[in-house]
This record gives structure tokens, sequence and C-alpha cells, in this order.
């Protein structure tokens, strides 16, 4: 009995855990650039083991939490410094405590003129520098397919002042998962300079969350804990009968 409510405590912790996981992309189904987040569950024991050495008794967990980098829907804005990459490139920011990855494109200009996300991080350019735009008006920054910046005079004549960097992760499993839409990555040799991909100017990649399906999900999981839920309440009345029962006499 005893493995049994065991079994139970740990499905309904896994639950819990998803839970949280599906209420966190919920929660960014309109951030730009967001990566929906999903978990994969395992047993601890299973094949041969599990009927055994656990005697059939199922105790899950979850495996591990991974990013789906899939597209998400792009949106129109029409905003020079909206820019969205078409391809499986990063754009490289500069965080407090290293450098980060984002497929986040809502850009601004700060007051000192450099080039940043949304969110106040310096996007870098192909060699890891921070990008200096100053003295111009957003209207007057265009960015080619490649990612050069150019500043445009009132004669239509345009000047180069930046190249936005664009990498591939050979792995995107080893990217981790920080603040806002950002993610680190420990292993250098993982990333490269991205030919590939292109950039649309005017237009943003939103979240890839399908609120539609993570709903379902979330009801299916809540449906799910509730019953290990009632299975370990249930396994309390018994404990508390035998207890009575091992007093009479």
């Amino acid at each position: 009995m005893v493995s049994g409510k065991y079994s139970a405590l740990s499905g309904a912790i896994s639950r819990e855990q998803t839970i949280a996981n599906i209420s966190n992309n919920l929660a960014n189904v309109s951030t730009t650039g967001y990566k929906r987040s999903q978990v994969s569950f395992e047993s601890i024991l299973n094949g041969e083991k599990q009927a055994t050495e656990a005697k059939g008794i199922n105790y899950s967990r979850v495996s591990q939490n991974f990013t789906d980098f899939s597209t998400g829907p792009l949106r129109q804005t029409d905003d020079p410094l909206d820019v969205t990459i078409h391809g499986d490139g990063f754009f490289k920011v500069q965080g407090p405590d290293g450098v980060l990855y984002t497929k986040r494109g809502d850009l601004a200009i700060n007051g000192e003129g450099l080039l940043t996300t949304s969110n106040g991080l310096p996007v870098l350019d192909d060699s890891g520098a921070e990008i200096t735009i100053s003295g111009t008006e957003s209207s007057s920054i265009a960015f080619s397919d490649s990612g050069a910046i150019y500043t445009l005079d009132k004669q239509g004549g345009r000047t180069e002042v930046g190249q936005l960097g664009l990498f591939t992760i050979a792995d995107t499993s080893k990217l981790k998962r920080e603040s806002d839409t950002t993610f680190s990555l420990e292993d250098i040799s993982q990333e490269a300079p991205d030919e590939g991909s292109r950039i649309i100017q005017g237009s943003l990649e939103l979240s890839n969350v399908n609120m539609v399906a993570e709903m379902t999900k979330m009801i299916n999981s809540y449906r799910a804990f509730e019953t290990y839920h009632k299975v370990l309440k249930s396994y309390s009345t018994i404990s508390e009968q035998q207890n009575e029962l091992g007093t009479l006499g």
C-alpha cells in the first residue's frame, strides 16, 4: 500500500510541475518572440524492472524541460525598428551577466544611441560589439535582408552604420532559458554565423504558444492532478482505519 501511495504522490508532483509550465506559457501568449516550454515524463523504473523490482508500481517524474523553437506567427507592424528573423537564426544581445540569444525583434534606440531590445538589452553586431545609431529618427533607419543597418537621408541616400549579428545554434537543446525571451549558451562552439536567414523589417514574430492547445493540456493536467489527490486521500483513510483496527482487543 505504501508503494501505491508514493506512486500517486509522484504522479501528483509531476502534474503540478506540468501545470506550472503551462501557466508560464499562457502568461506569455502575447509576448513577442516567446518560445513555448514543454515537459516530458519518464518512469523511474521501466521494462522488466518495472514488473519485478517495482512490482507494477509506476513512479513517474518530469524527465526534462525543453523549448519548442518552431516559428511563431508573423504580424506586420510597419515600425522600422521591428524586425523578424526569417530562418533559424538568433539575435545576440548583451545581458547583465554575459551574452544572451533571443528571437525578440521589437528593437529600440536608447538615449545614448545604442540599439537595444525593448527590455533594454544592447543588441550586438556580427563581431560581438554594441551597435550605436545616433543623430537620426527611427523612421530614417532601414535594414537589409542580411541585417545591414542603414540611415536614410532626405535625398534617399543611405549610409551603412552597423550590422545585426545573426547566429545559429547547432544544438538548440544546449540553450538555457533565462529571463523574458532570452537564452544563454555555455558551449560557445555551438554558435556559428547565420548565413541562411534573412531579416524582414516592419514585422514581428509573435509567441508560438497555441492558447487552445495549452488550455486543453491545462484541463487534462488538472483532472489528472485531482485524480492523484483523491487516491492519496483514499490511502490516508485506509491508513486511519488500519490504525483503528490495530487497537481493537
